[in-house]
């Protein structure tokens, strides 16, 4: 009985890992995909231009 027991402990255990795989914080450890590169330096050059080169203006968001 108490082989049995083992196993059961065993088998929740690891049913118990796989679900956290699929939890938010396994989610949110995803690489962040960045724009290709080729798109970054037009909008850079844009910005440069209009002098709006700030972290405002990049992120819509006041420090």
């Amino acid at each position: 009985m108490a082989d049995l027991e083992a196993v059961l402990a065993d088998v929740s255990y690891l049913m118990a890992m796989e679900k956290s795989k699929c939890t938010p914080a396994a989610r949110a450890s995803k690489k962040i995909i960045l724009p290709d590169p080729s798109v970054r330096s037009v909008m850079h050059k844009y910005m440069e231009k209009k002098n709006e080169i700030n972290f405002d203006k990049i992120f819509n968001q006041v420090l």
